[in-house]
Parts: structure tokens; C-alpha cells; sequence
């Protein structure tokens, strides 16, 4: 009796010991499960960049990994001038240099930031001092566009939580630029939009309902008349870009001139020479023949220098082909306004429509009704029948032979 008890107490002890250690399992795999999930998460937020997000000079732990010295020499730089390569009119680069200002003032005092409107024509120079304005108040700056929210469909307001959030753990304070932002911040009421896409904007009106500590909100647009006016209402700053007056277009040549023809030919580390010229002379030649064109459109044109000196013989680059390529670009720009103001254009069966003013062009019918109205007989003014030939033979009529012709691009 002894030893049947004994064997029941032990195979008791067993079985207790046998539960209790499942039962710590299963905690500790759930607890497991659960910790990894809240610690990725997390991860995510503080380093992760969003999928929202182009561009960013916050630098996660597999970027600062695979370029240890360019995190370095990050973490050691200093404060840039915001109108460092930046050529603006007089008037607009001591605004927004005032800008600049208040903004690196706000960020050592830890105060609200102020909300920016970039509105003008494409290549004057927006996206490019949001850039030095983040790096001259010591902030990070990420990019996203407008495009690529609409695409997001019913993730649109998960991935635009995700940006906010990951804004809000930089210790620098984030500088969130959203380039063509009249691409999803459009009118409620007016434009046709998915429903998908009014979630996304009514979570991104949520998160910027009031002004942060955290980061600042920078806007640019070629359309700012498309905005909701709950948009508008968060923006505390509009900035107009403009294009180049003759001063800043000459400025600009003179800068892509250096950068893209002086500095490679000078280096002697690229096949590119430079013909004997007066350079300032061209550059202010230059500068009064492009006017119309924007900043980005003088950088290509630099660049087309370059081109051209490389495709040549003897990578000399002349006078010649600098006017050659200017003429070029002029024609160019000129093609791109007819098509903007509707001169020019294609219609939908690939013909050109007339320049306004114009007459519009003969339809076919008007063409050859009066070759279609040809008498049967003729007749003298006493009413005395002529000579029925040509059009009549043998008492019989005889019709005109037409030559085809082309009208409207078709054979008639």
C-alpha cells in the first residue's frame, strides 16, 4: 500500500512539473511573439524610413553601417548657408533668408515651426533651397510627392500615419517637403477624388491640424488654386518663386557655366578643352537670349555644353557649338509655351491645329462641292444651246474626270 502511494505521489509530482513547464513555455513564446512585434515597431518608427518617403537625410542603422565615414562626416558638419547655390531675385532671397533665419532660431529654442507654401513655375529653385533650409537649421529633411499617395489606395492613410509618426522621433527636428502637393491635397467639395484618397487627406489634415515642435511643413505646388482650404488654412508662410530676371539669368549662366565647362576643363581629369573666348562676354549674351527659361532649363542647357564637347573630335568646345546649342535650346523653350498656351498642339488624330487668329482649315465637302456642281448643259443668254461638246457626246452626258487631291490628310 506503501509503495502504490509512493508511485502516485511521484507520477503526480510529474505531471505538475510537466504543466507548469508548458505552461511557461506558452507564455514565453507569446511573450516572445509580442515583445518582437512591439520592438519592430518600434524600430520601424525610430529608423525605419517610410514607404511614402523619396528621399531623407536621416540616416537608418543599415545606411549608417554600410557608410560609417559618411555618417561621420555627417554628425560632424556644420550649418550651410540656406542660399548657398540657391540664385533668387533681390526682394525673394532677403524673405526667405529672413526664413531661414527664424527657422534655425525656432530649432535652438525648441519652439513651434511655421508651415511653408512654395508656389511657381517648375525649376525655380524650390525643392533645392527646402534642401538648404533644412541643412542650415541643422534639421533633416525628408521628401515625398504628391503622385505617389493616390496609387497607395486604402494603405494611404496607414502609410501617411507612418510618415508622421517617423517624423516625430527625429531628435533634429524634420523638415517634411511634399513636392507637386496639389496632387492629393485637392478641393473636397469641387474635384472628383476616390474615396480611398479623402481618407488619406482627411488623416493628413488630422496630423497637421496643429503646429509641432517636432517637424516643419514645407508645400510646393505649380497649382496652389487646387488646394483645400483646410490646406490653406495650416499654411502660415506663401512664398512665390518666380522665374530669373536678366541680373539672376545672368548669374545663373555664369554659375552652371563654371560648374559644367571651366572647373572639368581646368581639372585635366576629363577629355573636355575650352576654345579661346571671352567667357563673361558670352555668359552676358547668353543671359539676355534665354530669358523665359527657368533655372533647371539653364542647367541643362550647361550641361549640353558639356555634351557637346564630349561628342566632338577633339573635345574642344567653341563658340560655335555654345550658340548652336543656345539656339537650340531657345527653339526649344519656344515649342514649349505654343504647346502650353494650346498653339501648336496635335489634335486627336495627330494633325496640327491652326494658331489662334488664324482661319480654321476647309472641310472636305467645302472643297469639292464646286467641282461637284458641274452643269449638265450649257446655255448661251438668249437661251440658244452652245455646242454640247465637251460635256455632251452623242447625246450623252459626259461626266469631268476629277484629279484626286489631298484634303484633310485623306485622298479625294
Amino acid at each position: 500500500m506503501v509503495t502504490l502511494c509512493e508511485h502516485y505521489i511521484y507520477f503526480w509530482d510529474i505531471y505538475k512539473y510537466l504543466v507548469a513547464g508548458l505552461t511557461l513555455l506558452a507564455v514565453g513564446v507569446y511573450s516572445a511573439r509580442n515583445a518582437t512585434g512591439v520592438a519592430g515597431r518600434y524600430i520601424e518608427a525610430r529608423l525605419g524610413k517610410p514607404s511614402l518617403v523619396r528621399e531623407t537625410s536621416r540616416f537608418t542603422v543599415v545606411e549608417a553601417l554600410k557608410h560609417p565615414v559618411k555618417m561621420a562626416k555627417r554628425l560632424k558638419s556644420k550649418p550651410q548657408d540656406a542660399l548657398e547655390g540657391v540664385v533668387l531675385s533681390p526682394k525673394l532671397e532677403e524673405r526667405v533668408r529672413d526664413i531661414a533665419i527664424a527657422t534655425r532660431n525656432t530649432r535652438q529654442n525648441r519652439g513651434l515651426y511655421r508651415n511653408i507654401l512654395m508656389y511657381g513655375p517648375p525649376g525655380t529653385g524650390k525643392t533645392l533651397f527646402a534642401k538648404k533650409l533644412a541643412m542650415h537649421s541643422g534639421m533633416d529633411y525628408a521628401i515625398m510627392t504628391g503622385g505617389d499617395v493616390a496609387p497607395m489606395g486604402r494603405d494611404g492613410v496607414t502609410a501617411m500615419h507612418k510618415v508622421f509618426d517617423w517624423a516625430g522621433t527625429s531628435g533634429r527636428g524634420l523638415l517634411l517637403f511634399v513636392d507637386e502637393a496639389d496632387a492629393f491635397l485637392r478641393k473636397r467639395s469641387s474635384e472628383r477624388i476616390s474615396e480611398d484618397l479623402r481618407a488619406t487627406l482627411n488623416a493628413f489634415l488630422y496630423r497637421t491640424g496643429e503646429q509641432s515642435n517636432k517637424f516643419m511643413l514645407v508645400l510646393a505646388s505649380n497649382q496652389p488654386e487646387q488646394f483645400d482650404w483646410a490646406i490653406n488654412d495650416r499654411i502660415d508662410e506663401i512664398v512665390n518663386f518666380m522665374l530669373p530676371g536678366l541680373e539672376e539669368r545672368e548669374r545663373l549662366v555664369r554659375l552652371y557655366f563654371d560648374r559644367y565647362v571651366l572647373e572639368p576643363a581646368t581639372g585635366g581629369r576629363q577629355r573636355l578643352k575650352l576654345a579661346q573666348f571671352d567667357y563673361g562676354l558670352k555668359c552676358s549674351e547668353i543671359a539676355k537670349r534665354v530669358e523665359g527659361m527657368s533655372g533647371r532649363e539653364i542647367s541643362k542647357l550647361a550641361v549640353a555644353w558639356q555634351a557637346a564637347a564630349y561628342s566632338s573630335e577633339g573635345g574642344v568646345l567653341t563658340e560655335a557649338m555654345i550658340d548652336a546649342r543656345v539656339d537650340d535650346a531657345v527653339r526649344q523653350h519656344q515649342q514649349k509655351m505654343d504647346w502650353l498656351h494650346g498653339e501648336g498642339v496635335l489634335d486627336n488624330e495627330g494633325r496640327p491645329m491652326p494658331a489662334k487668329g488664324s482661319a480654321p482649315p476647309l472641310k472636305a465637302q467645302e472643297v469639292l462641292r464646286p467641282l461637284q456642281e458641274v452643269p449638265s448643259d450649257r446655255s448661251k443668254p438668249d437661251g440658244t444651246p452652245t455646242d454640247p461638246s465637251p460635256w455632251m457626246a452623242g447625246g450623252r452626258q459626259r461626266k469631268r474626270k476629277l484629279t484626286p487631291c489631298q484634303v484633310d490628310g485623306n485622298s479625294w
